[in-house]
């Protein structure tokens, strides 16, 4: 996942990986062309996008300052989001004519780019569910394959609730993926971040920052290890992450929960 604001400029490239830009900010008179297509001149509304499918190369000009989220998700990846959500693998993007809006892919960009671009690190599971809900998308509408299903209409069962929190517990202050949270309780990616939020309230993200500052606190309030340390064991980048994510969502700092304050 990339923001990025660029001078005017042009660019040619082959995409290794499903690739898929979106204007964040107006622009006009682009010119794009993919793979033998002729070059065409258009005009980008914020929510247009352009999706370059692996192998195949692109160029694209602007005479403007541009704005844009790229998201780009490996073949494989795709693939087995879309064995997961809709039994299939050979997942084909089909690209959409040149100035062509997609707000609901506007919306995820703009999330990407606001976590990105944040005065505290990104969270990595928060940009791995938009990620997951994102290549959803890309296969319900640009695929051959497109279909609309409804969402889910229950929480976790029982079981998947309690193998999820077990696993979040002994694993929270780590790097944690959706794909492997749904693997554990035996539901689709997609379907898991709905169902978790129904079930416990929140989403996935929120449930490990939850834990993270749970330990932090316990740690803190002991008051034998130095801040630092508190940070990297409870799953914070360093001291600075710990102190902005506690403000954040507990209204206090480090040093306000170890003295009292």
């Amino acid at each position: 996942m990339i923001h990025s604001i660029r001078a005017p400029g042009s660019q040619k490239f082959l995409a290794k990986e499903h690739s898929v830009g979106i204007m964040l900010a107006p622009a006009r008179k682009l010119r794009s062309a993919l793979g033998s297509a002729r070059i065409t001149e258009y005009d980008a509304p914020a929510g247009c996008l352009v999706i370059n499918p692996a192998g195949v190369d692109s160029s694209f000009t602007w005479s403007v300052t541009r704005e844009n989220a790229v998201i780009s998700i490996s073949p494989e990846a795709l693939s087995d989001l879309a064995a997961h959500e809709f039994d299939f693998a050979d997942a084909e993007l089909q690209p959409p004519a040149f100035g062509t809006v997609d707000l609901w892919a506007l919306s995820i960009a703009q999330r990407v780019a606001a976590e990105l671009t944040g005065e505290t690190p990104p969270n990595e599971l928060y940009l791995d569910s938009l990620v997951t809900v994102f290549g959803v998308h890309l296969l319900r509408t640009y695929t051959s394959r497109k279909r609309q299903f409804a969402p889910p209409k229950g929480g976790l069962s029982a079981n998947g609730a309690r193998r999820v929190r077990e696993y979040l517990n002994d694993n929270f202050t780590r790097k944690v993926l959706v794909t492997e949270l749904a693997s554990v309780a035996g539901v689709s990616p997609n379907h898991f971040i709905v169902r978790f939020t129904m079930t416990f309230g929140m989403p996935p993200h929120r449930y490990l920052i939850n834990l993270r500052l749970d330990l932090a606190d316990k740690l803190l309030v002991e008051g034998r290890l130095p801040v630092a340390d508190i940070a990297y064991l409870a799953g914070f980048s360093d001291q600075a992450h710990l102190a902005s994510t506690m403000k954040k969502y507990r209204g206090k700092t480090p040093s306000g929960i170890r003295f009292g304050r």
